[in-house]
């Protein structure tokens, strides 16, 4: 099932890729093929371009509700017949042996999902989508393979446990962390959710640095109060000790760095700024040897004014959603019952 609200050639052009990835695909052991559904979510042009020579693909159009909202109904037109669905974005192109490999996970009836990675390579050259692509794999690489969420990227997930926990929560309506959220609920269902690194996903999104920002802020913003409403109702899908904890607080302990970084410029003393970057770096330097390790040291250096703007946007972000949650405004369901 794909989600794809596509308004110029670029995008269409990524969806035809995805789609026919997924149509090359292995199917999975001693099942037939799968079929593909596309929710056109209120695209400005045509799609049909994207379909030519696709045999199991067809597509429902909606208004525009945002990716949530298709994924949902998406998984309505599968139908009860179909015991998982697997859902990939529109501009991801997997691997194909995708179906097979998640499927295996799902020989344990307690696994309610199963999710794959990006590859190392991200097909478009520029500094910020190779540096986003970079840091989203050196994450999940923290993570270990029972992680307590998941991204909708690339997933497959049970039909029954997704009913259960009520899908994915249909009133963010732009990207947000409908995908963390929804695995977090699984986790705290009682369920499993796998990760498997083998499934290595071709990211083909072209980050822009207002991009980033805008949904850096909106996606964190949204994470902090989902996390403290989670923490305060005492659930297992988040708190210390569990996997990826250890690289999530270091990315929170070194947001002083990265704010007090950025101070010290808008004061216009450099040599503070620069003393805090320079203990920034010695701070992520497990990140930073990795972006050297796949692009080199010249690119990991690159890259530093990137963790500080990241961290500084974090900061904005963190404090917002604790005022959200002071004022009761987060926009969300009822936390399900464990």
């Amino acid at each position: 099932m794909v989600p794809a609200f596509v308004g110029d050639a670029r995008a269409l052009d990524d969806l035809a890729r995805c789609l026919r990835a997924i149509e090359a695909c292995d199917p999975p052991e001693g099942g037939p093929p799968p079929d593909v559904v596309v929710v056109d979510d209120g695209s400005s042009i045509d799609l049909a371009p994207a379909l030519t020579g696709l045999v199991r693909t067809r597509t429902v159009r909606q208004d525009r509700q945002g990716p949530a909202a298709a994924r949902n109904l998406g998984a309505r037109v599968h139908g009860e017949a179909v015991d998982a669905c697997l859902f990939v974005d529109a501009d991801v192109e997997v691997p194909p042996d995708t179906v097979r490999r998640l499927a295996r996970h799902m020989a344990s009836p307690e696994v309610a999902a199963a999710w794959g990675t990006v590859s190392d390579d991200a097909p478009d050259p520029s500094l910020l989508s190779r540096y986003k692509n970079l840091v989203h794999r050196h994450f999940t690489l923290s993570l270990g393979p029972d992680p307590t969420h998941l991204t909708s990227m690339v997933v497959l997930i049970r039909r029954s446990p997704f009913q259960a926990v009520g899908g994915f929560d249909a009133r963010w309506r732009a990207v947000a962390v409908e995908d963390v959220e929804l695995g977090r609920d699984l986790v705290d269902a009682g369920f499993r959710v796998c990760l498997d690194l083998g499934v290595e996903a071709r990211h083909r999104h072209r980050y822009t640095l207002e991009g980033v920002l805008r949904n850096d802020l909106v996606k964190l913003r949204s994470h902090a109060g989902t996390t403290l409403r989670r923490l305060a109702a005492g659930r297992r899908s988040v708190g210390p000790g569990g996997p990826g904890s250890g690289r999530q607080a270091r990315y929170v302990l070194g947001i002083p760095l990265g704010v007090g970084a950025l101070a010290f410029l808008v004061a216009g003393q450099p040599g503070p700024a620069a003393g805090l970057v320079g203990a920034l770096a010695v701070w992520e330097r497990d990140l930073l040897k990795f972006l050297a390790a796949r692009e080199g040291v010249g690119f990991a250096a690159a890259c530093l004014p990137l963790i500080v703007l990241e961290r500084g946007t974090a900061a904005t972000a963190a404090v917002l959603g604790i005022l959200d949650v002071v004022r009761g405004e987060m926009p969300l369901r009822p936390l399900p019952e464990p």
